[in-house]
C-alpha cells in the first residue's frame, strides 16, 4: 500500500473514530450518553492527534474565560426560561419533562445529589460534543467544515435528550447551539463552554431545588 493511500486509510479511520461518540446518543437518547463517552474516552487514549484539539481549554486567558462562560451561561438560562422554552412549549403543547427532579424541591439531600451530576454532566458533554467532535473534527476535516460539524453535534446533543420530551430536545439543543457557537468563537477552546454549562446547569438545578 503507497504511504499517500495508507494516510488517506488513517483519516478515514480518524474520522471515524471522532463521529462514533454521536451515534449511541442518536440511537438510545439518556443512558446511550454513557457509551458515548466511552468511546470518546477509548479514541483519546488511541489517537494521540485526537488529544490537543480535544482538550484545547483556555481562550484569552483562564479569568477571562472562565467570566465569559459565566456571564454566556447566565444570559442563556434567562433567556431560555423567559423566552426560548415558553414558545417552544406553547408552540408543541407540552411542558419539558423532569421526571423524578420535581422531588429535588426543597430537598437539600437530592439538591445535591442532582448539582453533582449536573456539574459533572456539563463537563463531560462539552468534552464529547464540542471538544472531541467539534475540535478534532475540524482537524481532521478541516477548519472550513466546523460550523457543519458544530450543526451536527448541536442536533444530536438535542436529540440526546429526548427524555425530556419533544420540547425537552429542542430546548437543549438551542443551549447547544449556543454552547457550539461560543465554542468556535473562542477558537474551540473549552474552557469558556464548560464554565457556561455549568453554570447554566447550576441554574436550573438551584430553580429546582427552590420551586415551590
Amino acid at each position: 500500500m503507497s504511504s499517500k493511500a495508507t494516510k488517506a486509510t488513517g483519516t478515514l479511520i480518524a474520522a471515524i473514530a471522532c463521529l462514533l461518540p454521536l451515534v449511541p446518543v442518536a440511537l438510545q437518547p439518556g443512558f446511550g450518553v454513557f457509551a458515548s463517552i466511552a468511546l470518546a474516552a477509548i479514541g483519546l487514549v488511541f489517537f494521540k492527534s485526537a488529544r490537543a484539539p480535544t482538550l484545547a481549554m483556555v481562550w484569552k486567558n483562564r479569568v477571562v474565560s472562565i467570566l465569559l462562560g459565566i456571564a454566556v451561561g447566565g444570559g442563556m438560562a434567562w433567556g431560555i426560561a423567559n423566552f426560548v422554552r415558553p414558545f417552544v412549549e406553547q408552540r408543541f403543547g407540552q411542558g419539558i419533562s423532569i421526571g423524578g427532579l420535581e422531588q429535588t424541591a426543597g430537598n437539600p439531600a437530592m439538591y445535591a445529589f442532582v448539582l453533582l451530576i449536573a456539574l459533572g454532566s456539563a463537563v463531560l458533554e462539552e468534552v464529547v460534543f464540542r471538544g472531541y467532535v467539534i475540535g478534532w473534527g475540524a482537524k481532521i476535516f478541516g477548519k472550513g467544515f466546523a460550523p457543519v460539524i458544530m450543526l451536527l453535534s448541536t442536533a444530536v446533543f438535542g436529540y440526546a435528550h429526548m427524555d425530556y420530551g419533544m420540547s425537552g430536545a429542542i430546548v437543549t439543543g438551542f443551549a447547544g447551539l449556543v454552547l457550539g457557537t461560543l465554542y468556535l468563537l473562542c477558537g474551540r477552546r473549552l474552557l469558556p463552554c464548560i464554565a457556561a454549562h455549568m453554570t447554566f446547569n447550576f441554574i436550573g438545578s438551584t430553580a429546582l431545588y427552590l420551586a415551590t
